[in-house]
């Protein structure tokens, strides 16, 4: 069998002059690229690391820094571990210590963050410092005391838990040599956890994405999620592979709708990947229609639109494929620890703007099967043919090579196609009655003047546990409206005691709804 695709800085260096990276304000060329991501593993070496060993990522900025650094680090044989720049440097700490890290590559602006990992670690991590270009500026000098062997804390530098530099297994059994990255989850203990992301799961990915699209040198991937959150190995690892250019745009670009609407009119890219409600945003913020005039379309015009990691109302998917007449329009699904695991191409026929859209069939990597729900929720024998259950994946992408029990709700029908249903573990009974808030949630979706909808279980001293909505509104309607246009969906049990509007629902730093953050 052959070894699977790894990131070599001599397969980058042979691309020459082709454009690997371009922002606004400057490009790199692939051998430029090579040159950095040398430079940053020269560094790397010079402070101690060795090949398996974890070397943390952060960036304030998200320039060029970002992907030589992360090309950087795998070059070299090393483990990626990304940090979220905009989280606690507490947290930070306790990521960099729990997988022991031995080392940091940062941005100049990251700098005051590192300080605040360092205070949290007690003790130093080696610093390769960049430019926003991605040249390096200062070296790793050795760590400071109580950081001489890495952050390893508690589980030392062997990263127990996700399979560490000796090579011992743990979540996901996976040697050090065969482990590209360890991504981060929110964790049911309330500490982060780990998902351990290897070559082979990257290799199958990326090869299916770049046949999935078409993905060639000529195109131009528009860099949009965060190193933390999956979407972005797409981003970055299918890109290098397919020697197209991966459009960088700054986090203040994502910060609004016409941010993110210029962003894409000066970068040009010609494929797109994102969470849908990023995509929402961005076809807010184009022209509407007006007398005798069509509503604005995405320009320069976009090939290819992938789209993942929540639900796409289906009146908002309709908005989006107007203004991108001619995208190729992509749904895929799978949580982190199985990447993607289904696909579905929209069928722009079909989008009447109430239907729902598919997640698909089983990538050719991928086994999916479903499995029969007991009255406790918990997985029994194995559906054959249409029918609804948890969702259980297995394959080189899945953590361990699963099976993963996704707690996914996921109905297969009579066409072979699976649809989500949501999550199991939201499930709530409401006065003796099981609820699926997400249910809820795609009812007042359905609300014409509703352009974001989340729903949550609360306590109430005098009705026990209830429903409360929260809506952010693309037009006028009253919390009367909402409640009678969801009584006339729902049983009573269903419908939310109140409903709150917002401006913008609460996001985390992927994107996705932060139901932790909804007023309880």
């Amino acid at each position: 069998m052959a070894a699977p695709y790894r990131l070599r800085a001599e397969d980058l260096a042979a691309r020459g002059g082709a454009v690997a990276l371009a922002s606004r304000a400057a490009a790199v060329t692939y051998a430029e690229l090579a040159a950095r991501a040398a430079a940053v593993g020269a560094a790397l070496a010079g402070a101690g690391v060795r090949p398996g060993d974890r070397v943390a990522l952060l960036s304030s900025g998200r320039a060029h820094d970002e992907p030589v650094a992360l090309v950087g680090a795998l070059a070299a044989g090393a483990v990626a571990v990304p940090l979220d720049a905009t989280a606690p440097p507490a947290r930070l700490g306790r990521i960099a210590r729990a997988r022991g890290c031995r080392a940091l590559v940062l941005d100049a602006a990251a700098g005051g963050l590192a300080d605040g990992i360092d205070a949290a670690l007690g003790g130093g991590l080696a610093r390769v410092e960049l430019d926003a270009e991605g040249r390096v500026v200062r070296g790793a000098a050795p760590a400071r005391a109580g950081g001489g062997d890495g952050a390893g804390g508690e589980e030392g530098a062997s990263g127990a838990g996700d399979g560490g530099p000796s090579g011992a297994g743990g979540e996901g059994g996976a040697g050090a040599q065969e482990l590209a990255c360890i991504l981060h989850t929110s964790g049911s203990t309330g500490e982060p956890k780990p998902v351990p992301i290897t070559w082979a799961g990257l290799d199958a990915f990326t090869a299916f994405c770049i046949d999935l699209i078409g993905l060639a040198p000529a195109d131009r991937v528009l860099r949009v999620a965060e190193l933390v959150f999956d979407l972005a190995w797409f981003d970055h690892l299918a890109t290098l592979r397919a020697g197209a250019t991966l459009a960088t745009m700054a986090r203040r670009d994502l910060a609004s709708g016409r941010a993110l609407r210029d962003a894409v009119a000066a970068l040009a890219p010609t494929v797109i990947y994102g969470v849908p409600s990023m995509f929402m945003k961005l076809a807010a913020a184009l022209p509407a229609a007006g007398p005798g005039a069509p509503a604005g379309a995405l320009s320069p015009p976009v090939r290819a639109i992938l789209f993942a990691g929540e639900v796409f109302p289906p009146r908002e998917l309709a908005a989006l494929a107007a203004r991108a007449p001619g995208a190729a329009l992509y749904n895929l699904y799978g949580p982190t620890e199985t990447n993607v695991c289904t696909f579905h191409r929209v069928d722009r026929a079909a989008l009447d703007g109430v239907s729902e859209v598919p997640i698909g069939v089983a990538c050719p990597y991928a086994a999916c099967a479903l499995l029969a729900l007991d009255a406790d929720e918990e997985g029994g024998r194995v559906i054959e043919g249409p029918g609804t259950g948890e969702l259980v994946v297995s394959g080189p992408t899945t953590v361990g090579g699963g099976p993963y029990r996704t707690r996914d709700r996921v109905e297969r029908k009579a066409d072979g196609l699976f649809y989500f249903r949501g999550r199991i573990d939201r499930m709530v009974k409401i006065r003796g009655y099981r609820v699926e808030p997400g249910e809820v949630e795609a009812a007042l979706a359905a609300h014409p003047a509703v352009r974001q909808a989340a729903v949550i279980a609360v306590e109430d001293a005098r009705l026990g546990k209830t429903l409360r909505g929260f809506v952010a509104l693309a037009g006028d309607a009253d919390e009367r409206a909402l409640r009678m246009h969801l009584a006339e969906r729902l049983p009573p049990y269903m419908v939310p005691e109140t409903i709150v509007t917002m401006d913008e629902l609460p996001r985390t730093p992927t994107g996705k709804i932060d139901y932790r953050a909804l007023p309880g």
